[in-house]
């Protein structure tokens, strides 16, 4: 919800910055020009008008009649621009004709004194007076109106946007997170319906195939495990009978122990996919809102292509800046995108199918970061590292990004549960003694163990949260692989309210997997 709030708050307000703010400041360029040029027009439209009005003058004015002048004064009136117009006699102060009406803005009026001659004689004087007043204040109107459309267009487009934005991306992504929330924390009930054919609909798709898969390997490994109990009391009063049912049964056991190791690795995916949407809403969100800017921008330009209007430079380069601006934004917001995804492909792929590779240690711990970091997001506990770039391992990189997932995971879940702060810290570097060996280590600051817990971490179904979400299978499925598959081995460190070390000592070269080596790994 957070998220989806904001996102809609950066639409709303990518919107107001994208479409207001150019539009004022359009506006205000264009009050400006439309002042100019009408003080402009006002001038040559004065300088004609004064021409003509003195050589229409010219004849009253030799007659000296008034009666004959003052129609042609008062005709000029019927231009609003006009405010005043006085004509004198060449001997004489008193105006011979006077036609004047008031003007309210002083700064928008100018004045003309132009000679009134006959014969190439000097017989008076003509003084005219106009203001720019009421064409710029029709003027004005005109792009206050069109900004009020602006507006209106802009709201309706905003709306629009997010209900689309809603409807199709907030909406689903938020039942997406709070599926992958579910399902990372272990709660499976609730079915993971995202409607739709597109890419989110088919993410929602597999993580709810993913999530009957895991209930459906739950049921079946409890019931084995009361299978197994019930056998193992029956054969336990018969001994000289159960060798070959005994047989039977550490086949069992196996078996429900590779499908309990498949179901933790189904359980990690899952908490991996909830990362990996996390972290791809914010570059799509942000994508997704430059392509609607560019969408409006585009729009505009098309709608002064077909009104029939010159284009003016300004807006062009306005145009081109902001396709620029945007195309850097689409173009780093997709990359980041996409190195998420190929980030998560190869952590997907080293888990489900656990090959033998060569790898760097520090680049498949920040792979792993990447997918386990938004479970910490939300909490008040964080991540730092200290990883040496340069160590190469050939070694089976699915199953040591298991193990880093577990004990990140534990690290939150046990070590830092109701603290008001903390701090997990992974570190990897060269081992001391060796190199051949390297040593990676996680680490936190919270509650800690004390020595009876510390010395059966490591056993089967040893759990201190029985009950609440806890199979105590996770330590020892670490113990498996780090010391049968990866050829390691494992310390705890703890201390009660001194947190807790998890140190791996690991070769560089894992040694030859092995038919024993797969079973007890779960591998």
């Amino acid at each position: 919800m957070a998220f989806s709030n904001s996102l809609r708050w950066a639409v709303i307000l990518t919107l107001l910055l994208g479409l207001m703010v150019p539009s004022a400041v359009v506006l205000v360029y264009d009050l400006q020009v439309t002042r100019r040029t009408v003080m402009e027009d006002l001038e040559k439209d004065m300088e004609r008008g004064t021409q003509v009005l003195a050589l229409s003058l010219a004849e009253p004015l030799w007659q000296v009649s008034p009666d004959l002048a003052a129609p042609m004064v008062k005709a000029q009136f019927d231009d609003p621009r006009f405010v005043e117009v006085i004509v004198t006699e060449t001997n004489s102060n008193k105006p011979f004709v006077q036609q004047q009406k008031d003007s309210t803005t002083p700064e928008l009026t100018r004045t003309k004194v132009h000679p009134i001659e006959r014969e190439g004689r000097q017989i008076g004087q003509l003084v005219v007076t106009m203001s720019g007043e009421p064409l710029l204040k029709r003027a004005q109107g005109d792009l206050f109106k069109s900004a009020g459309r602006t507006l209106l267009v802009a709201a309706l487009s905003m709306a629009t946007i997010l209900w689309l934005l809603r409807r199709r991306v907030l909406g689903p992504m938020e039942r997406l997170s709070k599926a992958a929330f579910e399902l990372g924390s272990g709660h499976m009930t609730s079915p993971v319906v995202v409607e739709g054919k597109d890419e989110i609909a088919r993410v929602g798709q597999a993580m709810e195939r993913m999530r009957l898969a895991l209930i459906e390997a739950f049921d079946r490994l409890r019931q084995h495990a009361n299978t197994l109990e019930d056998q193992v009391s029956e054969r336990t009063a018969e001994l000289s009978k159960t060798n070959q049912e005994l047989t039977r049964a550490m086949l069992q056991l196996k078996t429900a122990q590779r499908e309990l190791v498949e179901s933790e690795k189904l359980a990690s995916l899952g908490r991996l996919v909830a990362g990996v949407a996390h972290e791809l809403n914010t570059p799509l969100g942000n994508a997704i809102t430059v392509v609607t800017s560019l969408e409006d921008r585009w729009a505009e330009l098309d709608s002064a292509l077909h009104s029939g209007q010159p284009m003016r430079r300004s807006q062009l380069e306005s145009l081109v800046a902001d396709t620029r601006r945007g195309q850097d934004i689409l173009q780093r917001n997709v990359r980041k995108a996409a190195e998420l995804v190929r980030d998560f492909k190869q952590v997907a792929i080293d888990q489900t199918q656990d090959a033998r590779r060569e790898f760097d240690l520090a680049a498949m711990v920040r792979d792993v970061l990447v997918m386990v970091e938004p479970s910490f997001k939300h909490t008040p506990f964080v991540i730092e590292t200290h990883l040496e770039d340069g160590l190469k391992l050939n070694s089976f990189p699915g199953s040591l990004g298991q193990v880093l997932t577990n004990l990140l995971v534990n690290a939150r879940v046990h070590g830092l549960h109701d603290r008001p702060e903390g701090t997990v810290t992974v570190e990897c570097h060269q081992a001391p003694e060796s190199s051949d060996w390297v040593v990676l280590s996680v680490s936190d600051n919270g509650w800690g163990m004390d020595e009876s817990v510390r010395k059966r971490i490591f056993d089967p179904f040893f759990t201190t949260k029985l009950g609440r979400g806890g199979t105590g299978l996770g330590m020892h499925i670490v113990h498996n692989i780090v010391t049968q598959l990866l050829g390691g081995g494992i310390d705890v460190i703890s201390e009660p309210n001194q947190g807790a070390v998890m140190r791996l000592r690991l070769p560089k070269q894992a040694p030859e997997r092995t038919e024993h080596a797969d079973a007890g790994a779960g591998v």
